[in-house]
């Protein structure tokens, strides 16, 4: 296909991905177990208090809201616009997201097909926090979106208050290209971002 588009929207899809550390899967509307929307609201409840910090979204929502957000998502990836992935630790080196296996957080990815680029946001966890899984997801992501996928620019906005999810930035090879100013209303307050990317000519 000479059209970018066409063979984009041919590619894209939510697969697994997985490396030793953790496994990445796609979201469905109807998934069972640590996948459902069940699963995802509790695990969101019992780390309420620890993502409301730089989540504003994450204060209100419920159960309604959570199905909701899986079908927008859905419909994205149907469209070529983006997908999300729920994340999984893996136990050793075997590759997990099983029906017992709790879910970690979860990563997203929103394209802009006109541009070949995409942004990356992502939530963990209180109880998988400072282990390296988010910096894993990121880099098995990224290697998809350049790879598999032939975009050009990934970028990731983080608050300035953020200084955890910058780190992860920083460890998947991100260049900071300066502040966006009042970018975020977070908890009633115009918060500033720090806006990271990486090309696939900084790392193929």
């Amino acid at each position: 296909m000479d059209n970018f588009e066409d063979f984009f929207t041919a590619t894209f899809e939510t697969a697994t991905l997985a490396n030793n550390v953790v496994t990445l899967k796609g979201l469905r509307e109807c998934s069972e177990g640590p996948s459902s929307a069940e699963s995802i609201m509790q695990a969101i409840e019992n780390s309420r208090d620890f993502l409301t910090e730089h989540l504003p979204w994450i204060h209100d929502t419920d159960i309604f809201d959570i199905k909701k957000r899986i079908r927008s998502w859905i419909l994205n990836e149907r469209f070529g616009q983006g997908g999300c992935w729920l994340i999984f630790k893996n136990s050793g080196n075997e590759v997990s997201a099983g029906p017992t296996t709790p879910m970690a957080g979860a990563i997203m990815m929103d394209v802009k097909l006109s541009n070949r680029s995409a942004t990356l946001s992502y939530w963990l966890c209180k109880d998988f926090a400072g282990q390296g899984l988010m910096t894993e997801a990121v880099k098995l992501l990224s290697a998809y979106a350049f790879t598999t996928l032939k975009l050009n620019r990934l970028e990731l906005l983080v608050s300035v208050y953020n200084d955890k999810s910058a780190a992860v930035a920083k460890r998947c090879g991100f260049t900071e290209e300066g502040i966006c100013r009042d970018f975020e209303l977070i908890n009633g307050k115009f918060v500033d971002h720090r806006r990271f990317s990486l090309l696939a000519r900084d790392v193929y």
